[in-house]
């Protein structure tokens, strides 16, 4: 893992790219359509780590992925470990917290990763150069600005190739929920980064407060703009199960089959699936496991293949 300080020199990536370049003739995509149809072994299909998923949604590059949800129902929980699925595939990953220093986010992965409360010492220092030319953190908690988080991809992409960018989250960025002009024309700039440079974009988003956080949330309940939805190519909505866990607090009945997250892609521009997947979650581990009665798993990390990506 490794931190890009909130002073690098971002004067260079500030300026948007000239327009001239994006004219072309049909024919010079050729390749890219017959790679549509036929992939090459040596560019396997990128997805989030979960086997339920792996069929139905892929991480494409050069889109954005809205993942929303209520506030508290662990939604860049959830993004934290897809980014360490995507880190296990080879992907390269920059996550920009900008609620949760990067100690207390790496913390939180490391407990993933081990699968359990108390990762060893051994097994986090281990984890943590694992995580050398696979994962970067932007050094910096608290507000930004549109200019300078679409200048910080620029860099990122520019500087360590990376292939997958989270912006945690879009209130961090921009001022005010009912500023929706200024959230369209961000969410709009980071389409646009992810088109030029090939990076793919997770941009965590809240939803509205409804009547009652029992009810799931859709796309349209995304806060903000209402334009973000339309922009955006993917859309996912974390949903906690508020109703199992007070059944199960209170000593109620309730249904030991039911999940306790929910998560719904609502959107998927280039893809043909929407569903909803079912996960049980593990406290101490903090992981989502994908069927009841599945135990948390760690993750295997080969030293020797990351000292030769380093």
């Amino acid at each position: 893992m490794k931190l890009i300080d909130e002073s690098v020199d971002l004067s260079a990536y500030l300026k948007e790219p000239e327009d001239a370049h994006k004219v072309r003739p049909a024919s010079e995509l050729a390749d890219d359509v017959v790679n549509l149809f036929y992939r090459p072994r040596n560019n396997p299909k990128v997805g989030l780590g979960f086997n339920k998923t792996r069929d139905d949604f892929e991480c494409r590059p050069a889109e954005v992925t809205l993942w929303a949800g209520i506030n508290g129902h662990g939604k860049s929980q959830f993004v934290g470990m897809t980014s360490m699925h995507l880190c296990a595939q080879d992907q390269r990953v920059c996550i920009a917290s900008l609620e949760m220093n990067p100690t207390r986010l790496m913390a939180r992965m490391s407990r993933q990763a081990w699968g359990g409360i108390d990762p060893s010492m051994e097994f986090i220092r281990k984890f943590h150069a694992w995580t050398d030319g696979r994962l970067w953190l932007y050094d910096h908690v608290g507000n930004s600005s549109p200019e300078k988080m679409i200048a910080i991809i620029r860099y990122a992409v520019d500087a360590f190739g990376i292939q997958h960018f989270v912006v945690d989250n879009l209130t961090k960025v921009v001022d005010g929920e009912d500023n929706y002009n200024a959230q369209k024309d961000f969410v709009n700039r980071l389409c646009g980064v992810a088109h030029d440079t090939g990076v793919h974009v997770h941009l965590v988003a809240h939803v509205r407060k409804s009547r009652s956080e029992k009810e799931q949330p859709g796309k349209f309940d995304v806060k903000g703009a209402g334009s973000i939805t339309d922009l955006v190519d993917n859309v996912f909505i974390v949903w906690r199960n508020k109703a199992k866990e007070e059944a199960m607090r209170s000593g109620q009945q309730y249904d030991m089959g039911e999940p306790d997250t929910i998560l719904q892609l609502e959107k998927q521009r280039n893809g043909e699936t929407e569903g909803h997947y079912g996960f049980w979650f593990d406290p101490a581990s903090l992981q989502y496991l994908e069927m009841r009665g599945d135990l948390p798993t760690r993750l295997k990390i080969e030293l020797a293949y990351s000292e030769q990506r380093a």
